[in-house]
């Protein structure tokens, strides 16, 4: 029985791989890319505690780059700057920061030869920084949790394209969002 697995483990393998090749190898779309997005966020901060108001909106950016292994499935790993939040209280006043590394995996629904519908889904590793007078414990945090985000891309050739995307960046207690529009360089 044992080497009738250990068949399977080698043999399964190297056939998936020797049919995997070639249909990748065969996808137009499959390759490297990097891009760039900028756009308004909002981050929507807990004042429990303090008390007070939350100003979140703001502008972010982002940085990403990725491979595309097939016209349909990807992976993407990023850098977001989400701006800062102003927070007032009565006893003062602070200014939130976000800033996050990304990992996600991507779907692509193509819709003709230049346009395409996106979705991602992956852990962002956020570190929310606070200076001010009235900062708390959770205002200075960091931490790993889910994201998502869905968008469109127009190409304009085999290289170039501009994509438009909306991100929800979860956490415990509160939550990022960007709105973007950036540009997107396959090699």
């Amino acid at each position: 029985m044992s080497r009738m697995k250990t068949a399977f483990a080698i043999v399964l393998p190297a056939a998936l791989m020797g049919i995997g090749a070639p249909a990748v190898a065969q996808q137009s779309d499959a390759g490297w890319y990097i891009g760039a997005s900028y756009g308004i966020t909002n981050i929507d901060v807990s004042t429990s505690g303090v008390g007070g108001s939350v100003d979140g909106d703001d502008s972010g950016f982002k940085i990403f780059g990725g491979f595309q292994f097939n016209k349909h499935l990807g992976a993407e790993v990023g850098y977001l700057d989400a701006g800062n939040a102003s927070v007032t209280g009565p006893g003062g006043s602070a200014s939130l920061s976000v800033t996050a590394l990304t990992l996600a995996g991507t779907g692509t629904l193509p819709l003709g030869e230049n346009f395409a519908l996106l979705g991602k889904v992956g852990l962002w590793m956020w570190d929310q920084g606070c200076s001010g007078t009235i900062c708390v414990s959770s205002y200075d945090d960091s931490s790993t949790d889910l994201f998502y985000g869905v968008g469109a891309r127009f190409n304009f050739n085999r290289n170039w394209s501009m994509q438009a995307e909306w991100e929800q960046f979860e956490t415990s207690s509160d939550a990022v969002t960007l709105t973007s529009v950036g540009v997107r360089y396959k090699f």
